[in-house]
């Protein structure tokens, strides 16, 4: 076997090697792995350093060459960083550098050169730096969320716990587990035995417990980890955080508390509605009762004087004065009145009753029933009734008939004279939120819009919402007829159905009245 020279040793040791002397610091001989680490080549040698090599006087490396010549010390320089020029990019490297005299000639008392060894450790600093980094990523974040790391070591009984973990445990220096353990709550010491058996298995755990402090204070903590392991895989301790959650408790207990509280409360305000509600259908089925048997009672008198009063004109027919047939008269259209006023009252009345199903109505049907309802009243005005396109709706059968009937009675009934009445029943669908509404009308919303329009005596638009009133009356019985309850009727049907409704009229020129119901696309 052939034994290389050691020229050749030289140029393929593992590590980077230089070799400079005299006072210009001359480059004697570097190896391969010192030219890659300086991303050079062997055209250096013989060229000074400092002009080979310029990055090495701003980085101090000439001083420390001198240095070593002239005292003869080794110098040895740890993770030193180097910023080389690298195919013309300057890079950082990290290196463990050792500059030692080196001795040219026979004279060997006074050094004319320096040794020089370089070891890349760019990787294991790098790595180190990282390292440091998500040392201090960690430390940042447990420090936000008020954590304190705990490590302990079953074996020797110790404790390994940051500033923050004694804190939280009120404890100070270095402290057995058994310090840490006496403070926990004696209550809550067995639910911390179940999750570290239970984390056995898991490998591990996540609980929840007090901690008792002299003078009988108490905190609550969290605390999770995980197990650690030796070689042999056999567990030797555990590793975790811990959190003081004391705030967050007592929130939670307090809103436990006032969630039970108003869970009382509401329970004992349901009782009290249902109590009201009971009595409510109690007091809503005497009415009806009542409304039912005062109609009776009330109609049964009306009618009596009416049949007495007209025998009693029948009999006194040919004796009767002309002031006494008016005043019988009087009596009859006073007796008819009232009949009329207790049947539109109980009409009114029940329509606060318990409500009924809703029915699916379609409105065109509707109006063809109600005109033939109203045939001869219209063939008698000389009526002109024009109807359009209706929606159907959801509502009570009856109380639909009511609102319409009593809109169109209204209508015929307030027709100025010698001229026949006109009605117009119109719909259609408009946004609350881009149509012109009155005050008191809905903001936003999809609804019917349906018109009932009149050719008839009007009424002064300041007397708008009047009408509705109960009893209301613009003009005087010799006039027109009435108990002044049909368009109350009318409001609250419309009230019942869940819409609104408003009039708009001139004197002499017509009314309308506007209704806007709820519009549901499937109906």
């Amino acid at each position: 076997m052939k034994v290389p020279d050691l020229n050749q040793l030289f140029m393929q040791a593992p590590v980077a090697i230089c070799i400079v002397s005299g006072p210009e610091h001359k480059i004697e001989l570097v190896n391969e792995r010192m030219l890659q680490f300086l991303g050079r080549t062997i055209d250096i040698v013989g060229s000074p350093l400092q002009q080979t090599l310029t990055e090495a006087r701003e980085q101090g490396l000439l001083s420390i060459v001198e240095q070593v010549k002239s005292t003869g010390q080794t110098v040895n320089i740890a993770n030193f960083p180097a910023v080389i020029l690298i195919n013309g990019v300057r890079e950082t490297r990290y290196f463990n550098l050792v500059f030692k005299p080196f001795y040219f000639g026979e004279d060997d008392t006074e050094s004319n050169g320096v040794f020089c060894v370089a070891h890349n450790v760019t990787e294991a600093v790098l790595a180190h730096q990282k390292v440091e980094e998500e040392k201090q990523r960690t430390a940042l974040a447990l420090e936000a969320g008020g954590l304190g790391m705990v490590s302990t070591d079953w074996q020797s009984n110790t404790v390994l716990a940051d500033k923050r973990a004694t804190e939280i445990f009120g404890l100070e220096g270095d402290q057995t587990l058994d310090a840490f353990l006496e403070r926990i709550h004696p209550e809550d010491r067995a639910k911390r035995e179940v999750a570290f058996r239970a984390c056995m298995e898991a490998g591990s755990f996540d609980f929840e417990v007090r901690l008792l402090f002299p003078g009988s204070s108490i905190r609550w903590i969290r605390s999770r980890g995980m197990v650690q392991k030796n070689s042999e895989r056999k567990i030797t301790g555990t590793f975790g955080v811990v959190q003081d959650i004391t705030a967050q408790k007592e929130f939670a207990m307090t809103l436990h508390r006032e969630v039970e509280q108003r869970t009382a409360d509401l329970e004992i305000a349901n009782q009290s509605l249902q109590q009201v509600n009971n009595n409510l259908l109690r007091s809503n089925a005497a009415l009806e009762e009542f409304a039912r048997a005062a109609s009776h009672d009330l109609k049964e008198p009306v009618r009596k004087m009416q049949v007495f009063t007209s025998r009693l004109k029948e009999t006194l027919g040919h004796q009767l004065t002309e002031t006494e047939k008016d005043l019988f008269g009087r009596m009859e259209r006073a007796a008819e009145r009232m009949g009329l006023l207790v049947d539109d009252l109980l009409e009114y009345a029940q329509l606060d009753g318990l409500p009924a199903q809703e029915e699916t109505i379609d409105l065109n049907l509707k109006l063809e029933n109600i005109l033939h309802d109203l045939e001869l009243l219209i063939a008698e005005k000389g009526a002109t009734v024009d109807v359009g396109p209706l929606p159907t709706i959801k509502g009570q059968r009856r109380q639909v008939q009511q609102l319409f009937q009593n809109l169109l009675t209204n209508s015929l009934k307030y027709s100025r004279p010698g001229i026949p009445p006109r009605i117009s029943i119109t719909a259609t669908v408009v946004d609350a939120a881009s149509a012109t509404l009155p005050a008191g009308m809905p903001a936003s919303g999809v609804f019917h819009q349906l018109t009932v329009s009149d050719n008839g005596i009007g009424f002064q638009q300041a007397d708008a919402e009047k009408i509705f009133q109960l009893f209301a009356r613009l003009h005087g019985r010799e006039e027109f007829t009435g108990t002044g309850i049909g368009l109350s009727i009318v409001k609250k049907v419309v009230e019942n159905l869940g819409g609104y409704i408003y009039a708009t009229g001139q004197p002499n020129q017509g009314a309308s009245f506007t209704m806007l119901l709820p519009y549901n696309e499937n109906r």
